[in-house]
């Protein structure tokens, strides 16, 4: 069990009563308590910050907090896959700490993390790609949806930056399995504290990393080098826990020094095939583009990383659980593009605000604020790639772009069908453990017959002066024979019913 850390076990709490400690992580501690109003267990969520903060910090921090818990509401009201919040406030310890807290709605279940934790314990195979999928739908959408929320005023970009298996949860509800994603927002919150507490020079120690090294994105890793967090900042941690899902383990291990070493490692992308598990080549090359070390050559839209997911495994496209503007009914090959579109004509298809969004900024000008990265080879990269603006810190007011114009084609669809390549994809090859294991029978039958055959002729010409074993007609060759022939047969049949 984890450390009663804040004292605070078996007291009241305004109308929580807190009977247990659940879990502990860097940046805070997870109790169960007993909402004595509602007479129902909820979660508090009491936060790690460095006790010296002086005043007027901690009233910005609550400020920060507020609006975060705030915000929190409201996702959560809108899209069912975000854990609910039900109360924030500052708890009274005995020891003076400063111990902000959000109580949230209690949840049976366990969660991602524990799940792959358990399956590996038990000796189980780890959960399939389509499995997989399936599951981490509902978490791929409500990131869409949250990453083009209408806000108060106007849509606003809420993004999780601190996904991982241990932020999402299966939770049984009347029976039935639900996800849900967990701290939302406690990532703006830590960096807050983290400002804050650079800026009083604090070495108190009580403060973790701005993130979760083994699920930090390149550009968390390297502010300076590849410019602020966004939503490809979620795409990069739903991927990698996507593939550590798929792996049955963790995938990025070691300590810090070695965790950034692969992050930052072109040639090295934690995507499936490389952590050994077999998938088909559009799924990957969905997985490499997702865990791309640039932003700029990452899926910025999780929607569109996801449609591309979906296709790869033949899945029926998901939606969000809001109306997302700018969400084009276009199969998803044709929008899955991560970069905005060219200015010209080509902009008024879907970048440009449309009516009610003429205040706001389009999801490519945030991204010019967010990004300021150098074009590789010195220049820089013409304004419909790479964005130039100053980057905002901590911003929450982006906006998505407005929903794109139906356009015809220009061109007259062809009667010709469309190449065989086209209408039929390619079958992935087998891999080297796939091969074994499909074989291995035959082989096994083949080489019996081939020992039989061996003894055979050594008893044969050792003891039997030249004859051969066997029953009236049917000798020990003709048993070998048929062992080989049925492992052929059997080659023959399991390759050509494979469907690789």
């Amino acid at each position: 069990m984890a450390d009663d850390v804040f004292g605070i076990l078996g007291t009241t709490q305004g109308a929580f009563k807190v009977e247990r400690v659940v879990a502990e992580g860097g940046f805070g501690v997870v109790y169960r308590a007993y909402h004595e109003a509602f007479r129902a267990p909820v979660a508090l969520k009491c936060l790690k910050v460095p006790e010296t903060l002086p005043e007027q910090q901690r009233a910005q921090f609550l400020d920060k907090f507020r609006e975060e818990a705030e915000l929190l509401f409201r996702l959560s009201a809108a899209i069912p896959a975000v854990v609910r919040p039900l109360h924030h406030d500052v708890i009274s310890a005995a020891t003076g700490v400063f111990v902000p807290f959000i109580a949230l709605e209690w949840l049976e279940g366990a969660t991602l993390a524990s799940h792959i934790a358990a399956r590996g314990a038990e000796r189980a195979p780890p959960l399939s790609p389509g499995e997989v999928i399936r599951l981490l739908t509902p978490v791929a959408r409500a990131l869409e949806a949250a990453h083009n929320f209408p806000g108060p005023s106007g849509p606003t970009c809420v993004v999780h930056r601190d996904l991982k298996p241990a932020n999402i949860f299966l939770a049984q509800v009347h029976g039935a399995q639900v996800v849900k994603i967990l701290d939302f927002g406690i990532a703006r919150a830590r960096d807050a504290a983290t400002i804050m507490a650079g800026q009083t020079a604090t070495t108190s120690g009580s403060l973790s990393t701005a993130f979760t090294p083994a699920y930090g994105a390149p550009e968390q890793w390297a502010p300076k080098r590849f410019g602020k967090t966004g939503p490809w900042t979620d795409v990069w941690g739903l991927a990698v826990t996507a593939v550590e899902a798929l792996a049955g383990r963790e995938i990025i291990t070691g300590d810090q020094l070695a965790m950034m070493g692969t992050v930052l490692d072109e040639k090295r992308r934690p995507s499936p095939r490389s952590e050994g598990v077999f998938v088909p080549d559009a799924l990957e090359a969905a997985f490499r583009r997702a865990l791309a070390v640039d932003p700029r050559e990452r899926f910025r839209d999780i929607g569109a990383f996801w449609d591309d997911v979906e296709q790869a495994l033949g899945l029926p496209r998901s939606a969000p659980p809001i109306a997302v503007p700018g969400r084009s009914h276009a199969p998803p090959a044709a929008r899955s593009s991560a970069l905005p579109a060219p200015p010209g004509p080509a902009r008024a298809q879907g970048l440009l605000p449309g009516p009610g969004l003429a205040a706001s900024p389009t999801l490519a000008e945030a991204t010019a604020r967010e990004l300021d990265l150098p074009a590789r080879g010195g220049g820089r990269l013409p304004p419909h790639s790479l964005p130039t603006e100053p980057v905002v810190p901590l911003a929450l007011d982006w906006s998505p772009p407005a929903p794109a114009p139906f356009a015809r084609p220009s061109y007259a669809p062809s009667r010709m069908p469309p190449p065989i390549m086209d209408r039929a994809p390619s079958r992935p090859s087998l891999s080297t453990a796939e091969l074994m294991a499909m074989f291995a029978l035959p082989v096994r039958l083949a080489g019996a017959g081939v020992a039989i055959t061996l003894l055979d002729l050594a008893a044969a010409s050792l003891l039997f002066d030249g004859r051969r074993i066997g029953v009236g007609p049917v000798g020990l060759f003709h048993v070998a024979v048929g062992l080989v022939v049925l492992g052929i047969g059997i080659a023959v049949f399991r390759l050509f019913s494979s469907d690789r």
